[in-house]
């Protein structure tokens, strides 16, 4: 089961790499903010097993043992961009109203008055895009890597969820998946992939 106490990015790194303000922020907001992308997103794109591989070395500090040297600069290098990203957008949301003993409430401050919900939609999509571009970086270097994470392609029957490896955009455009696909019964090869050749796809991505 995942370890909801873990957490991949600190409040303040949250902090210093968004527009959120450090001063007037309750910490224990950003705490579930960093959680929920955590097992909401960045579960999705790594599978249950390379995520609570992640979690568990992160817990006991083996992350910075040179043996998992490659699993530290999978965190640093896209995990952690992707999480700063979601948890903003996450965010959003929850300081846009708050609960009150007379219900929902719409924050507002002394040194201005809180958006309006059409501007709050925009800021949602824009942080949207930006999460959404982070999480096919992360997509990206774990398909063309997968050597590298042995639990990325490791799957279970016991109610885990797979890796996802599709671009997380919305739309039609796709995101090639080497020609495999996760299912209950393992990775499974594709057949009549579509792969635009600039991918130099044979069977497997070239090193």
């Amino acid at each position: 089961m995942s370890n909801y106490n873990v957490l991949l990015i600190s409040e303040q790194k949250l902090i210093e790499n968004t527009a959120i303000n450090g001063t007037s922020v309750d910490t224990s907001e950003l705490r579930f903010c960093i959680a929920q992308s955590q097992v909401i997103f960045l579960q999705e794109s790594l599978g249950t097993n390379l995520f609570n591989k992640i979690l568990d070395l992160v817990d006991t500090g083996d992350i910075s043992l040179p043996v998992n040297v490659n699993y530290k600069n999978l965190l640093d290098g896209w995990i952690q961009p992707m999480l700063i990203s979601y948890a903003y957008y996450i965010a959003l949301d929850n300081f846009f109203v708050k609960w009150s003993a007379v219900g929902l409430v719409q924050n507002r401050t002394e040194q201005g008055g809180s958006v309006d919900l059409k501007t709050l939609q925009y800021l949602k999509q824009n942080a949207k895009n930006q999460a959404e571009f982070n999480d096919n970086l992360l997509r990206r270097q774990l398909i063309w890597n997968v050597s590298l994470y042995p639990e990325y392609s490791l799957i279970t029957n016991n109610g885990d969820l797979p890796p996802e490896p599709n671009t997380p955009f919305k739309s039609s455009m796709t995101l090639p998946s080497r020609g495999w696909y996760a299912s209950r019964n393992g990775w499974l090869e594709m057949s009549g992939c579509d792969i635009p050749s600039w991918y130099n796809y044979n069977g497997l991505p070239k090193k």
